[in-house]
């Protein structure tokens, strides 16, 4: 699926400069005083998160303050670390370059593993996305790729879906007998979205959490029938190459917040998954 969904997602987007948000409603629920830093950060009892926050619902403002899914992740984190979470606004293109200029202590931005990436940041694995299958409401259930067979689906354009869909998962209808799946491509979601209200097509695929997301606001319409996460990729924390001490704290952190119960229900929250140790392995083989 790779970062082609937040690209076409961003399309149209103004590319501005980072933004510090600690004096403009950035700054998270403070950590219980009680409980002193567990970790060094670049700027003592505070956690400073790169993040684009223009890629709902992962990343975005909500009544002028960080909200989403990664924003619920870092607060806890922050919290179980003794710290105050503080939110630097930055594009997607340019926060890779802002961990390694030393611009915040950790990038939280649906970072998707790769090969590439983990040659110039260190990474905490903490969930994988995916894809999932919508359908109207009292329609049949599409559970998987191949139950798209012979059947009319929106997607957004420029997707890794987009051209997995009418190429490889095609090839393998064919093999097993049956029609090709038509992929129809649109702009954005939403577009992608009214089309299937519209009846133009029998489906829609797009991102987990943006699936759940256009169910929700579907009015009961709208529904997800696939049964697991499609083309599903590793995400992670990043921290700049060589900070072993804070890689190390955000580790066990997140394995905290999983041994609570916390973090499986962030996770159910925005219709996402912890990361399986062999999609980790093949997200690391991609460039």
């Amino acid at each position: 699926m790779k970062d082609l969904n937040r690209i076409a997602a961003l399309t149209g987007a103004a590319v501005a400069a980072t933004l510090a948000l600690a004096g403009c409603g950035g700054a998270a629920p403070a950590a219980d005083g009680s409980k002193a830093p567990m970790v060094a950060t670049k700027t003592s009892g505070i956690l400073n998160v790169g993040i684009d926050l223009t890629y709902p619902p992962y990343d975005m403002l909500t009544d002028g303050k960080p909200a989403g899914f990664d924003v619920d992740v870092m607060n806890a984190i922050s919290a179980d670390l003794g710290l105050n979470p503080q939110y630097s606004d930055t594009r997607f293109a340019q926060i890779v370059a802002g961990i390694k200029a030393d611009r915040y202590d950790v990038i939280a931005s649906t970072l998707y593993v790769s090969s590439a990436r983990s040659k110039e940041v260190d990474f905490v694995p903490y969930f994988q996305t995916g894809n999932s299958i919508v359908v109207p409401k009292d329609a049949a259930a599409l559970t998987g790729a191949q139950s798209l067979c012979g059947k009319k689906v929106s997607v957004v354009t420029a997707t890794v879906i987009a051209k997995i869909m009418p190429t490889t998962e095609s090839a393998k209808c064919k093999a097993a007998g049956k029609d090709a799946i038509t992929v129809q491509e649109f702009p954005t979601d939403p577009e992608a979205t009214q089309a299937l209200l519209s009846g133009q097509v029998d489906a829609q695929m797009t991102d987990a959490a943006v699936a759940k997301t256009v169910v929700e606001k579907s009015n009961a319409r709208l529904r997800i029938s696939s049964d697991a996460l499609i083309y599903p990729v590793a995400v992670g924390l990043a921290v700049r190459k060589g900070n072993t001490a804070l890689q190390e704290a955000l580790t066990k952190s997140v394995e905290n917040l999983k041994t609570s119960g916390s973090f499986a229900k962030i996770l159910k929250q925005y219709n996402l998954e912890p990361v399986d140790p062999a999609v980790l392995a093949e997200s690391l083989k991609q460039g």
